[in-house]
């Protein structure tokens, strides 16, 4: 909860010897001191800490977060009936790789209120958050019968994103009960019976492009990915805008099943043919598509096969493909929830790649050719 304007105003900034300060003004009227205590009221100490918090996102104009409070000494009782307007002085301001210590005096004259040595980051998912939001970005998650993992997804996603997008393929679990709890705060697809992940992404794009979006962040719903990974979707959107970026894992991880490192390879090989183009992993879900450079391109299959169509035909087109190191969560067998059928699916995704062959031979080598000479004049 913010505190300025409402606990207390800043009346004026002021740079000293050793670093700056602020004058501030309490506001004796405000309902905390009717609780802290009534009659004879006194400015609690966590107030002072937000107070000192906010006064330095204002300095530096970015939000902050109070990785640890390193020393904090009280040494006087704040009356605001009796003293409203401090000096809060910040001095000794060390940067460090992930932040920066302060040491802070609050005061009025020579009366020492307070000194604080506090540890300050950036506040990584509400910087975050605004930036995606300034470049359109959404986050799309189809689910598909995984209300148990499903809540802890979007809290996880929330902090990060403030449009979210929820394709709910048909579920027959609790997947409605739990998404009544994130109504307001996310926009909502739901349908059945279950068609297929490719159906529910191409759903999430439509309603994506209906709300104004240039780009689709897309994460499964099984709690697999890391929404602590999309700072890099971010900032590799940021250096190759209008490009798809492409989550890579690890397949040798712990607990990275087989069969999933067989078909990546598998994948990774005929994509290579099928397009001339190297990727570390062409089957993962963590992905940004560019929205408006695809142009309504949408996958013609509906289930897992579809993303990697959809890769293919994206690099056809000559979108830029660049790749990230995503981390990656696989619970141990018979805890996991999937509904990717080994044979069918892999079976499906050979067809795949034998239609794509042929597709490069008559299609994306040409179209690439011609596209690759148009950009040159």
């Amino acid at each position: 909860m913010k505190l300025k304007d409402d606990f207390y105003h800043v009346e004026q900034a002021y740079e000293n010897g050793t670093g700056f300060g602020y004058t501030v003004v309490l506001h004796k009227s405000h309902f905390i001191y009717r609780a802290h205590f009534p009659g004879n009221p006194i400015t609690p100490g966590v107030c002072i800490i937000q107070l000192c918090k906010e006064l330095m996102e204002c300095r530096l104009e970015q939000p902050l977060f109070l990785r640890k409070a390193l020393n904090v000494k009280f040494l006087s009782v704040i009356n605001p009936e009796v003293c409203d307007t401090l000096q809060v002085d910040f001095s000794k301001v060390t940067p460090t790789d992930d932040g920066c210590k302060v040491a802070i005096s609050v005061h009025r004259g020579d009366t020492p209120f307070a000194r604080l040595s506090l540890f300050f980051q950036e506040d990584i998912p509400f910087a975050v958050r605004g930036e995606m939001k300034r470049a359109g970005v959404c986050v799309v998650i189809p689910t598909y019968n995984n209300g148990v993992f499903l809540g802890g997804v979007l809290d996880s996603v929330l902090p990060y994103a403030s449009s979210v997008i929820v394709v709910n393929d048909g579920s027959t679990d609790d997947t409605e009960e739990v998404l009544t709890r994130y109504r307001s705060r996310i926009e909502y697809i739901s349908y059945g019976p279950n068609k297929g992940k490719g159906h529910a992404l191409c759903r999430g794009f439509d309603k994506a492009e209906a709300l104004g979006f240039a780009y689709a962040l897309t994460m499964d719903s099984d709690g697999q990915h890391d929404a602590r990974d999309i700072p890099q979707f971010v900032e590799a959107l940021r250096a190759h805008p209008d490009s798809m970026i492409i989550g890579c894992r690890n397949l040798r991880q712990e607990n990275m099943p087989g069969r999933n490192t067989f078909a990546n390879r598998f994948s990774n090989f005929w994509f290579t043919v099928q397009t001339g183009i190297r990727l570390p992993d062409t089957q993962t879900g963590f992905r940004l598509y560019p929205l408006v450079r695809m142009k309504g391109m949408r996958a013609h299959s509906s289930r897992y096969e579809a993303e990697l169509e959809l890769l293919i035909r994206s690099a056809w087109r000559n979108i830029p493909l660049h790749p990230v190191p995503v981390r990656v969560k696989y619970l141990p067998e018979g805890e996991r929830v999937t509904h990717f059928r080994p044979d069918i699916d892999f079976l499906r995704i050979s067809v795949l790649h034998t239609l794509s062959v042929f597709g490069a031979i008559l299609y994306g080598y040409p179209s690439r050719f011609v596209r690759y000479l148009f950009n040159r004049q």
